[in-house]
């Protein structure tokens, strides 16, 4: 009776002692917050690219309707530039990886900002590497029996149209 409390009052303290060195431990490799990027640098990389600077973190609202009811949000673009008259939406990717822009959750993204800021181009900044990546989207359309089927209405209109000008031509009616 006498060991068991020495023995849960050890064990305590070495499970509350293990517990807070690894969880310090593990911090070191777990950034506190979203990656940042160093805005001196993009705007450097964008500079050099030739495109001028006209809107930092820039903010759309989205109302998202569910069930009838409205939910306030946001798309931001971290800038806007030009380069000539063309506007365009600059996404940063920061962060270990290839910029892809082709991997889910980054295309979502640069879908999402393309649909919302209607920008005449979209670019993907590589803050890492220091590259700019011209990105657009073209979502191709199955073809299927719809467009036979509009052609042969289409068709058979015209035919019914030529049909009825020559009945009255015949019957000297025109």
């Amino acid at each position: 009776m006498h060991i068991i409390i020495p023995l849960s009052i050890g064990a305590a303290v070495g499970s509350g002692l293990i517990f807070f060195l690894t969880r310090r431990s593990g911090r070191k490799n777990i950034p506190s917050g979203p990656l940042k990027f160093s805005e001196r640098e993009v705007e450097g990389i964008l500079d050099r690219a030739g495109f001028e600077i006209l809107g930092k973190q820039i903010r759309k609202t989205v109302i998202t309707k569910i069930n009838g009811k409205d939910h306030f949000g946001f798309v931001e673009a971290d800038y806007i530039v030009g380069k000539g008259r063309s506007k365009y939406v600059v996404v940063v990717k920061t962060g270990e990886g290839i910029a892809d822009p082709n991997e889910p959750v980054m295309r979502r993204r640069l879908v999402e900002v393309d649909g919302i800021f209607s920008p005449d181009g979209l670019l993907l900044v590589d803050a890492d590497r220091g590259e700019v990546h011209r990105v657009s989207f073209h979502f191709p359309q199955e073809t299927n029996l719809d467009k036979f089927f509009r052609f042969l209405i289409a068709a058979l209109v015209v035919g019914l149209i030529i049909g009825i000008v020559w009945v009255l031509t015949v019957l000297k009616l025109i």
